[in-house]
């Protein structure tokens, strides 16, 4: 391009009133990243037979283990792609899964992990970590920008305050989170609700409805809060994980989920 037609174009961009450029800012379009966060339960199974678009049973080795239990969920991986779903019933190695497949999945490549996103349980003897990661898949390149953590409780005695956890009481060891790259990065350590508003999280408690459970509803947005996102890398590969060190079996509900995007141009 000439230097007279660049100079042409800046001039009709350049805003003489406010001293700048014009810009009109977008939103952005990368592919959009959602993961309740599980415990592992078993990461080397494989498929029997292709995965093909819309399909809603799964066909894997012996010795999954899936029994269709309150909050399994199945994962698939292929590279970059992956899915994670709800295990409606289980018929010896054909599971029926909660929403047809988006994509296709060869049998070559494709691995298939049993996991559990409960977390209303007991870990005060044995601490149990849920987590996301690339289950050493060596064909996924592209970084995971996380922007938003939600954490949904439910709880059905105990009215939720700024000093309980969810609806139960305040922990005596903590909800650990980290990211895991080759070393270990905190994320915080909570015990209770008001812990969350620490970090400037969004903490709503919502009634209890007739013959219903109270919900306390936590968002807190990363890059609002700390000025930037946390990016997991699978060249590295990152992982991050919640510890539960308590007995938290009296929530009704415990899930904790993480939202972001796929990043573009690395």
């Amino acid at each position: 391009m000439s230097e007279k037609r660049i100079t042409e174009i800046l001039e009709n961009v350049y805003d003489s009133n406010n001293g700048g450029i014009d810009v009109n800012i977008q939103s952005q379009t990368s592919t959009l990243f959602q993961f309740l966060l599980m415990n592992e339960q078993k990461t080397d199974i494989t498929l029997t037979s292709p995965i093909e678009i819309d399909d809603e049973v799964v066909n894997v080795s012996a010795g999954h283990g899936f029994t269709g239990a309150a909050g399994e969920v199945m994962v698939g991986r292929l590279g970059d792609a992956f899915f994670q779903l709800r295990v409606i019933s289980v018929s010896t190695n054909a599971i029926t899964v909660e929403s047809p497949a988006d994509i296709a999945y060869p049998i070559e490549g494709t691995t298939i992990i049993r996991g559990n996103v409960n977390m209303n349980i007991n870990g005060a003897s044995t601490p149990v970590d849920f987590k996301y990661s690339f289950n050493g898949d060596t064909g996924a390149t592209i970084p995971i920008d996380i922007q938003t953590v939600v954490f949904s409780f439910q709880s059905g005695v105990t009215v939720p305050d700024d000093g309980t956890f969810g609806g139960i009481a305040a922990l005596s060891l903590g909800l650990l989170i980290r990211k895991v790259d080759g070393q270990n990065v905190g994320l915080g350590n909570y015990t209770q609700n008001q812990e969350f508003r620490d970090v400037g999280g969004v903490v709503e408690y919502t009634s209890k409805a007739p013959s219903g459970a109270y919900a306390t509803n936590v968002r807190i947005d990363i890059e609002e809060s700390f000025g930037q996102v946390i990016r997991l890398d699978p060249s590295i590969p990152d992982e991050i994980y919640a510890r539960v060190r308590d007995n938290v079996s009296g929530l009704d509900k415990f899930t904790m989920s993480i939202l972001g995007s796929y990043t573009s141009g690395e």
